[in-house]
Order: C-alpha cells, then structure tokens, then sequence
C-alpha cells in the first residue's frame, strides 16, 4: 500500500478532469474552460494544461493540469476561484465531472488510470486484491510497472491506480486476458470502477479505445494521417506559389505550416476519418479482410494522387 503523502511534496502533480457534456454545449464549454484555464495560470507553481476534445462519436472532453508539486495543485483544487468557476458552468454537463490527481508526472508509454471508490473497512481486502492483480500482470509482455495512490483528504476521494506497458499492443493483451477476468471475477464486490486512458497524440481524431477495447494501431493513424496531408500539403503548396510567387522560402513555409495544421485539424482529417471509419473501427467480424480494404483503398488514393499531382506540377505549373 503507498504511504499517505507528506505535507510538502517537491514531485510534479497532474489532475486529469473529464468532462461529459450536454448535447449542444461544446461551444460554451471552450468559452467557460478558457476561463478556468487563466485563472488556473495565476496560481503558484502552475505548468501548463491541455484541452482533449472527445474522439469521434464520444462526449467526453479530458483537461490535463500540471503543477510543480502537489501542495500547489491542491491550492488550486479547493481554491475558492476554482469552487466559483465549477459552480458557473454546471449546467454545462450531463453528469458530474471526474477528476484522477497524479502526484507523480505520468509516464510517456501506454498508460491507463483506474479509479475506485473508496471501500471503508475493507482496505485490507482491497490491497491483497491489487497485489494479486499486480503480480499476475508482471508475467505479460511489455509490463513497466504500476503505482498506487489512495485517496487524498480534500482532493480525491478515489483509489487511483496506474499501469504502465511498452506499447499498446501489450496493454491490450493485458486488458482482454482471461487472467485479467478471473482477478476481476474475484473481487466483485470492488468491481464499481472506471479505467480511462491517459490522452494519446491524435487523440481528437482517432477513438481511444477504452478498457479490453483496442485503440487504433499506429500504422492505421500514420497512414490516414499522411492521406489527409499530402494532397493539403501540395495543394497549399501550389497555392502559395500562385499567389505569392516570389515569396521567400521562410515565409511560404511559416504560412503553408499554419494553414495545414488547422485545415487538418478541423477539416481535412474530421473528413478522412469519417471516410475510413470502416477500417478504423471494424467491428469483430472479418477483421483481415476489412483491413486489407482499408489498406488498399488509402495507399490506392496516395497513389492517385501521386500521379495527379504529377501531371499537374509538370504540365499546368513549373514545380520541383
């Protein structure tokens, strides 16, 4: 069991909040997060915080805060700015949100945090129980390790547990495994928790996957990626030379980053992932086929475009 933390305590501190919103009220939640977003800068020993938005078809928008310590972090938590800002934007959201305070700064492999409430006189039973889960998850692949934090007065009432694999593939063998099941079959009675995956990078654009349920492999999300960048990259690209064509090399590729980046977030890859969601997200059935359907169709459309792309730089402008 970890020791409660000391009073002062020098290590960085994260919150993930998660935020489920009533339909309708993305808008106004940019707006009120902005808000608690600035106020959260004031406070000593503030690093920085992130917006995930939901991936798609979900309504779940996560807000990481980081603080140099903990001690800082809790200030902010039961600030009174904080209780203001939280109270002003209830209506908000469909259910309360949920918040995992990390008192160490999470790890860059794949990792997941599981929340469980609070099981008074029965700690005993509960830390024999993760102990035995931790012990069976050593023998998997890819197994980094685990932390315990126990609740914390005034801050979180939650149990959290975080653990950590080499890659996702690993997590996921982890998360299906019948001896996962069988540990979950022997503590029914702690089995009313929550597993939330810490954000990954594209995470606005591919699904995340939740617990036993796979994220989306990486050589899928490179190459829808690269689907949706390269005719925007070359589009852009002609377009500046057309309209700026003595544009020095600095400035054509300060503006033509810019435009990609936010073309890409909010238009172009919004469309591709919508085009393959098939290949995605496939369901159980006809797996192998499904993907090389995907596979075909997006090196297909890149090689389309290649030729496209060719003829035009060659035959209507005079490009590299």
């Amino acid at each position: 069991m970890a020791p409660e933390p000391p009073a002062s305590n020098p290590r960085p501190a994260t919150v993930v909040v998660t935020h489920r919103l009533r339909p309708g009220a993305d808008a106004d939640f940019r707006r009120w997060q902005g808000e608690v977003d600035s106020a959260a800068a004031t406070f000593v020993g503030f690093l920085g915080s992130e917006m995930v938005p939901p991936s798609m078809g979900g309504s779940e928008w996560s807000v990481v805060y980081s603080f140099d310590s903990l001690d800082h972090l809790r200030a902010w938590l039961d600030s009174g700015r904080r209780r203001k800002l939280v109270d002003g934007g209830a209506a908000l959201f469909a259910e309360t949100p949920t918040q995992n305070v990390l008192p160490e700064s999470a790890s860059e492999a794949v990792t997941v945090v599981v929340s469980h409430p609070p099981v008074p006189g029965r700690e005993p039973e509960f830390v024999a129980w993760q102990h035995r889960i931790t012990d069976v998850e050593k023998t998997f692949p890819g197994f980094r390790g685990s932390e315990w934090h126990p609740p914390i007065p005034g801050v979180q009432e939650d149990w959290t547990i975080l653990f950590t694999f080499d890659s996702q593939a690993d997590l996921d063998r982890w998360l299906g495994s019948p001896e996962r099941a069988a540990l979950l079959a022997e503590g029914q009675e702690f089995r009313d928790f929550t597993v939330r995956p810490i954000p990954s990078p594209y995470g606005s654009w591919f699904s995340a996957g939740g617990a036993g349920e796979a994220k989306v492999p990486s050589w899928k999300t490179a190459l829808s990626v690269l689907v949706g960048l390269y005719p925007l990259v070359v589009v852009l690209t002609i377009t500046i030379d057309e309209l700026w064509p003595d544009a020095p090399l600095w400035a054509s590729l300060l503006i033509g980053n810019i435009a990609s980046v936010c073309l890409l977030t909010w238009v172009v890859m919004p469309v591709v992932t919508r085009v393959l969601r098939f290949w995605l997200e496939p369901g159980d059935a006809s797996s192998g086929r499904v993907d090389t359907i995907g596979l075909v169709v997006s090196v297909g459309f890149l090689a389309v475009a290649a030729v496209v792309f060719w003829l035009a730089t060659t035959v209507v402008w005079s490009l590299p």
